[in-house]
């Protein structure tokens, strides 16, 4: 077989492979036309409990409208992303048709990282800094910080925080509770962390009474390692008498006071 006969033989194959997806296509196409929708199939990405399937029905139901028996070209996919997107627990959607005339949604919901509690409210925020209400029939395993939080944001508030300040106290926040978790002396040994009313972060730790004044969420390791020096030091001075607090925002100084 020559060279020009083999070179016409594989453009012959490349247009017969074009021809037949064509044709496929079409049929595919024609077929959705023909097709009607018959059910909805909801698949879960994660294992949070933050919405369940009948809230996703619930929220296409509400706010899409009925689409059982609509001919499946015709189902606004992009709608129903829309939709479920702007749905404070859900982080992303994804939504398609297959011939058979189920239409799939598959959800990847807000992973929270901390929640915060003030004012007789609360909200969570992700690793990224998004913030999110609470869910009414589920709470997330995840630190709490209570107190004067310096965000501004509601109880029904998503998005990011409104300023440029609050940004960087919640990320420097969430770093701290990543440097916490990454810890092999301190994970698991913070008990509570609150914000007082001069905005300052304080810690309570397991099996101390003292209140640790942190100040704001940074230089983590430097303040952990004056609460060693509190501990090795300063504490056995005072016949182990604990302090009522322990201030460590100020450079080079471990503030105690017996009283608060």
């Amino acid at each position: 077989m020559n060279r020009r006969l083999k070179i016409l033989l594989a453009v012959a194959a490349v247009c017969v492979f074009f021809a037949v997806t064509a044709l496929a296509y079409v049929h595919a196409v024609e077929n959705r036309r023909m097709t009607a929708c018959n059910a909805l199939e909801i698949v879960f990405k994660d294992s949070l409990k933050f919405v369940s399937e009948e809230d996703i029905r619930n929220y296409l139901s509400r706010d899409y409208g009925s689409f059982i028996g609509e001919r499946l070209d015709s189902v606004g996919l992009w709608k129903m992303e829309e939709i479920l997107r702007s749905k404070s627990a859900v982080n992303d959607c994804e939504a398609w048709v297959t011939d058979d005339g189920i239409v799939h949604v598959a959800i990847t919901q807000r992973a929270p990282a901390v929640r915060f509690e003030k004012d007789g409210y609360g909200f969570y925020a992700d690793s990224r800094g998004c913030i999110f209400p609470l869910h009414k029939s589920y709470t997330a395993d995840v630190p709490v910080v209570s107190g004067a939080v310096p965000l501004n944001a509601g109880a029904s508030y998503k998005g990011e925080p409104k300023t440029g300040k609050e940004r960087e106290w919640l990320r420097g926040v969430i770093a701290l509770l990543d440097w916490i978790d990454a810890s092999r002396t301190w994970k698991g040994k913070v008990t509570g962390i609150s914000v007082n009313e001069a905005g300052d972060l304080v810690l309570t730790l397991d099996g101390m009474g003292e209140k640790f004044i942190f100040g704001r969420p940074d230089k983590f390791d430097y303040k952990f390692s004056q609460v060693e020096k509190y501990r090795s030091y300063i504490l056995p001075a005072n016949e182990g008498k604990p302090y009522k607090s322990v201030n460590l925002k100020y450079n080079k100084q471990i503030i105690c006071r017996k009283d608060i």
